[in-house]
């Protein structure tokens, strides 16, 4: 579970200037990013030599990327486990011996990414206390099983923590620990390599298959294991990255949780003298550019098909990997996305019909909706997705009406196999179109349509954007074309705001005023009403947050479309 900044460091914090802030971030993310680059850590257990047995021993550990926080050690070895939105006080009791309060809770404690809190900690009490959770977790779990802690999600990410963090897991411990340690890692391979627990199609095939060879690498005598591994992480990549380098899921943040594994696994390969592959490493050269696209001057990503929040130190740090630095591509055709920069102002539009019913199980019926920034202010955002799969808004914020777009009817564009939170699309807007032309005076125009309505109501939305040149100003147009199938089809066009905007009225109906973090208004007007009402931003590092939209309401049958404008007042 996230972790709000203690006071000291908020106090630091609120004394640094934004911009240096940003600064010191990307710099402390640099000298991450350089350090790993040294490749993986070659472990000292020349004690524990498996030569006279045939048995594998450990050769190295592959850095972990993800962001650790010593102060969340501080709760773990005072018997707080904190997950999921959850919190379990133990007590002195084994975390393993207590009933769960979440699904997702006992997923995380058995995927054991915390351990990285306790080895950044770097204390005698963090290691002492890594080991005996995990020799607890050796012995309670001998034999792999057929519950949630060997599915094969978790059976992969618990792999990779060990291999990552086996320095603070081995530190002083004795040659049964070792052993004990060394064979389950082989057994979480096998688990892997044979079905069991069988992944979801999409990441977690991607995720498992670099576990397996992840484990083949660090090992002694297992170059096999490695290379199944690796052969199977080609297929999935060749499968799942699409030429622009999204993820057929089109979830943004499938591509930093991919790419946060597929990093260390290259370091990897370079420790052991191995060269990665042309798939994997046109895979990661294609990726790399895409994290930039949806990436906001805040460091957040987008709100697109899934995306929660954002770990904005891990995505820098993806970043400072990326060695072409180059500017991210302005359409990404294959991924249904569309991207805008204009002065100090970021559009990025969702052109895009839903993903294969296969990879559909987080995707949101937001097709044709956009994000607004500028600079490091979000202003006009979607809704976004909690970060637990069982949250009780999951479901709702994956319709049409939790996103910066047209609502027809009160339905959404896509329609999902049932009420689950995860249920799949089983149909949705089969012809999008999105065409982007430069106008005279500098500015671009992108103009979109989708026929997700068209089937069951008649209607198309049709959708044209303008940004000026400067980034100042944003114009928009909506509206439904074609025969509705029945009488009286009303339709709202939705702006959800980030909940650091703050509202104003204008003493006009038609009008409000935006003011953002850094004191500059911008001014939305329409051709029609204005009407202001709640909504949330799932998304944020501190969990839900109440926020409002603007919302406006037209009929089908009009004859003039909804138009728009978001413009910056002078200062």
């Amino acid at each position: 579970m996230p972790r709000p900044p203690n006071r000291v460091t908020r106090e630091i914090m609120s004394a640094i200037a934004p911009a240096d802030r940003l600064r010191l971030a990307l710099h402390q993310a640099g000298r991450l990013g350089r350090r790993l680059r040294l490749g993986a850590i070659t472990l000292p257990f020349g004690r524990f030599s498996a030569a006279r047995s045939g048995r594998s021993q450990l050769l190295i550990a592959p850095p972990d990327l993800r962001t650790a926080d010593p102060t969340v050690a501080v709760e773990i070895y005072g018997g707080r486990f904190a997950f999921a939105g959850n919190v379990v006080e133990t007590h002195g009791q084994s975390p393993f011996d207590l009933g769960p309060p979440s699904e997702d809770w006992l997923r995380e404690l058995h995927s054991f990414g915390w351990l990285r809190h306790l080895r950044a900690a770097d204390t005698p009490l963090a290691r002492s206390n890594a080991r005996a959770i995990a020799e607890d977790w050796l012995a309670m779990h001998r034999r792999p099983g057929g519950d949630i802690i060997w599915d094969a999600e978790v059976t992969a990410r618990r792999a990779m923590s060990f291999l990552a963090q086996s320095p603070l897991i081995l530190h002083d411990a004795d040659h049964d620990l070792y052993r004990r340690f060394v064979r389950s890692l082989l057994r979480h391979a096998h688990v892997l390599r044979s079905g069991r627990g069988a992944s979801d199609p999409g990441l977690p095939r991607i995720q498992a298959a670099i576990a397996v060879a992840l484990i083949g690498l660090s090992l002694s005598q297992q170059d096999r294991l490695a290379r199944a591994g690796l052969d199977r992480l080609d297929a999935e990549l060749l499968a799942q990255i699409l030429p622009d380098g999204g993820h057929i899921s089109r979830n943004p943040a499938a591509l930093v949780e991919a790419l946060v594994d597929l990093l260390p696994l290259r370091q990897a390969l370079i420790a052991r003298g191995m060269a990665p592959s042309g798939t994997l490493m046109n895979a990661i050269d294609r990726m790399m550019p895409m994290v930039r696209f949806f990436r906001h001057g805040d460091g957040a990503f987008a709100h697109f098909n899934g995306v929660a929040s954002s770990a904005g130190g891990l995505v820098a740090t993806l970043i400072s990997y990326d060695e072409t630095l180059g500017s991210p591509a302005s359409s990404a055709t294959y991924s249904g996305y569309e991207r805008i920069q204009a002065g100090a102002s970021l559009l990025l539009l969702d052109a895009g019909g839903p993903p294969p019913i296969a990879h559909s199980a987080e995707a949101h019926a937001g097709t044709l909706a956009f994000e607004f920034s500028n600079a490091t202010q979000r202003i006009v955002i979607n809704c976004g997705a909690p970060a637990s799969r069982h949250h009780h808004l999951r479901r709702a914020a994956r319709r049409t009406a939790a996103h910066s777009t047209a609502v027809l009817n009160e339905e959404s564009s896509s329609r999902f196999s049932g009420p689950s939170a995860d249920a799949q699309i089983v149909s949705g807007p089969r012809t999008v179109t999105a065409k982007r032309s430069a106008a005279a005076d500098g500015s671009t125009i992108v103009k979109m349509s989708h026929d997700g309505y068209a089937r069951r109501l008649g209607p198309v939305h049709e959708r044209s954007l303008r940004l000026a040149a400067a980034g100042n100003l944003l114009e928009g147009m909506d509206h439904f074309s074609g025969a509705p199938l029945a009488a009286g089809l009303a339709f709202a066009v939705r702006f959800h705001l980030h909940h650091a905007v703050a509202v104003h009225a204008t003493g006009r109906r038609n009008a409000l005023d935006l003011r953002v973090p850094d004191e500059s208004i911008w001014r939305f007007e329409a051709n029609c009403p204005v009407d202001l009402e709640e909504s949330v931003h799932l998304s944020d590092v501190f969990g839900s947050r109440p926020t409002h939209q603007l919302v406006l309401r037209s009929d089908v049958e009009a004859e003039n479309p909804v138009k728009w404008r978001l413009s910056l007042l002078p200062s």
